[in-house]
């Protein structure tokens, strides 16, 4: 498994947190609540290793190694409760192959580690009830946590069996219980790293934890409190719904038939050892079912199958305990075969089904994007955004790769903190970004992160930002103003995210003639002329663009996409799967949220295209499709005939 999960590893940085843990990692720095100070000790021991490639695949390697380490646990433990091979094989492949174990261990990310110590917290609750000895209970302790210490939703599925076991543990001393105790509490000894590395001001130290205070608040993830128990009924039916379909198979039939094969399984391994061990087996159900429904009422619903590691390793136990019933039943090599069919089916629909779906080996566009939107920023530029995805991708090409480092991220909400204040090398721009913060708080009241009035009180303040650099650094923003005002500075759009806060007014030209309309779609937009700065590139450059384009009728909005088509004799193949999106860009005919040009007016979109690192050399046709929708489904695709663009290595 650690070969197939390194065959099929993020080669680089992913959007959202592994940015920012490969780049904790790299700096020995502090990651968000709670910290993880295990998985960023871990991390830079893998990335010191003499390996090639980057460091998030590095870093990365980590949980390649864990989650293999987990499967593995879980196929020994297996084998032996159930006293036969086939059953703990298939336990730990199944779990291996799962989606949420797949997907979280080919990239750098906490929650494979959280596995592999579940995993070792099972073997310590196996090996305590064998005899129920306060040097086992120890163990047990220590193993449960460490689970707890670095990611606190683990801990839910271990309690009830932790509890259990210092209840039933024979004979009661008072020495004995602290003796437990003392060995729960010692892996928590690692959050000291916390205040040591954050007293050492590295590049990346989110909260700050040098003071009691804020030590408190990130360890105990204060900041994530108010997603607990969020959820109505409808909303847990409708998780439950769409974590079923991720977990499994995808949407389908596929995922139906691995649920009723795999569920009866399941049940008749836990009905048959629940009845025999129950100290332990009955505790594993509870526990399993308590984090469940925590990440069912969990209100953050954007990815939570990420949390299900411990519940996918006990129902793996279940399932394989339930295979070795079925061997011991059908006797003899008859009811090993029987059971080594069934283990190997329902594996191999696992191991079909997510290989595509897991599979980051070539995943290059995100830390593409954004490199491309930091090389094309002026120099000492200020970057605002209030988002994980560009914020943990700068850090991560700022502080591992080196790339513009004289580009300043700004996150205005953070703004309000003391800590990201101290972080802030540049006085004067924390003095002049925490005045203008605060001007625009005045202003707009924000209730809740997301919200329309954040996004209309980021590009306020970009918009103050601009004003008092202006002549002396430029400001960007991702995406521009939803209020947009008559008077500069105006956003002006970059790419596809990307937009620059300029004191010259968009041209707007009067329509003269177009040379060749490229594009008609139903929408009453006619995208006139699609030009190239060059039609020969190398992999992973940039290619200037210029569209201009036309409207028939004054529009609410409308984004199109460009995207290149592998070109043979001079002919597109004709087959969607050949082709490949590229870059797509948002509304063109000015600026978000305002009306719309006046009919019959051309407006000039200026902008650079990223040509994909992976992307084979050769000769490609371009198309362009638009759409009235986000996320987009663009239709019309029309090529723009006598526009082809080689790609070189």
């Amino acid at each position: 498994m650690f070969v197939v999960y390194s065959l099929t590893l993020l080669p680089t940085a992913v959007d959202q947190d592994s940015g920012e843990l490969a780049t904790v990692a790299h700096v020995l720095g502090v990651a968000h609540p709670t910290g993880y100070p295990l998985w960023a000790l871990l991390g830079r021991g893998f990335d010191l290793l003499p390996l090639g490639g980057s460091t998030a695949f590095r870093v990365g390697l980590v949980s390649a190694a864990s989650a293999a380490g987990a499967a593995a646990l879980i196929c020994w433990l297996v084998s032996a409760i159930g006293g036969t091979a086939v059953g703990g094989v298939f336990a730990g492949l199944a779990f291996a192959f799962w989606f949420p174990t797949w997907s979280q261990a080919v990239r750098a990310e906490v929650y494979a580690l959280e596995a592999l110590l579940f995993a070792f917290f099972l073997v310590a609750l196996w090996r305590w009830d064998a005899d129920r000895s306060a040097r086992r209970l120890a163990w047990l302790a220590l193993a449960g946590g460490f689970v707890a210490m670095h990611h606190r939703t683990g801990f839910l599925a271990a309690a009830p069996a932790l509890a259990v076991a210092f209840a039933l543990t024979r004979p009661r001393r008072a020495i004995s219980y602290a003796r437990a105790m003392a060995s729960f509490a010692a892996p928590f000894l690692f959050y000291l790293y916390l205040p040591i590395r954050a007293a050492a001001n590295p590049p990346l130290n989110w909260g700050k934890p040098d003071t009691w205070e804020r030590f408190i608040a990130h360890v105990g993830g204060r900041q994530y409190a108010k997603w607990a128990f969020m959820n109505s009924w409808e909303m847990v039916v409708s998780q439950a719904r769409v974590l079923w379909g991720e977990s499994l198979a995808g949407p389908g039939l596929l995922s139906v038939g691995l649920a009723v094969a795999g569920g009866l399984l399941i049940v008749w391994g836990c009905a048959v050892w629940i009845r025999r061990r129950p100290a332990v087996m009955g505790p594993l159900a509870a526990g399993a079912g308590l984090l469940l429904i925590w990440v069912l009422e969990w209100g953050d619903v954007s990815d939570s199958k990420v949390w299900l590691l411990p519940v996918g390793a006990v129902l793996a136990v279940f399932g394989g305990l339930g295979l070795a019933r079925l061997a011991h039943v059908m006797r003899g090599r008859n009811g090993a075969v029987a059971a080594g069919v069934v283990g190997a089916a329902l594996c191999a629909v696992l191991l079909g089904a997510n290989w595509g779906r897991a599979d980051q080996s070539d995943v290059w566009r995100y830390r593409d994007q954004w490199a491309s939107a930091l090389l094309q920023m002026d120099e000492n530029a200020i970057f605002v955004a209030e988002w994980d995805t560009p914020m943990f991708q700068t850090w991560y090409l700022q502080q591992v790769e080196g790339l513009r480092p004289d580009v300043t991220f700004l996150r205005p909400l953070a703004l309000s903190e003391q800590w990201y204040q101290e972080t802030m090398q540049d006085e004067e721009l924390r003095d002049t970004a925490s005045r203008v913060w605060s001007e625009v708080r005045k202003q707009i009241r924000i209730t809740e992160p997301g919200t329309p009035e954040v996004w209309d009180a980021v590009a306020m303040f970009a918009r103050g930002l601009a004003s008092e650099y202006e002549g002396r650094r430029t400001v960007y923003a991702l995406h521009g103003g939803l209020r947009t005002p008559d008077r500069p500075p105006w956003f002006i759009g970059v790419n596809d995210s990307l937009y620059r806060l300029s004191f010259e007014q968009p041209q707007m030209i009067s329509h003269v003639g177009a040379t060749r309309e490229v594009a008609a779609p139903p929408s009453g937009v006619h995208l006139v002329s699609l030009q190239f700065g060059r039609d020969e590139v190398r992999t992973g450059e940039l290619v200037g663009f210029l569209i201009q384009w036309r409207l028939e009728r004054p529009l609410p909005g409308v984004l199109f996409a460009l995207r290149f088509v592998p070109a043979q004799l001079g002919r597109p193949i004709p087959s969607e799967s050949d082709a490949l999106i590229v870059q797509g860009y948002p509304v063109l005919y000015g600026l978000w949220g305002s009306g719309a040009s006046p009919a019959g007016t051309v407006y000039e979109q200026r902008g650079s295209l990223l040509i994909p690192s992976n992307l084979p050399p050769g000769a490609y046709a371009i198309e362009i499709g638009s759409a009235q929708s986000y996320p987009p489904t663009y239709g019309g695709w029309t090529e723009v005939a006598g526009v082809k663009l080689r790609i070189r290595d």
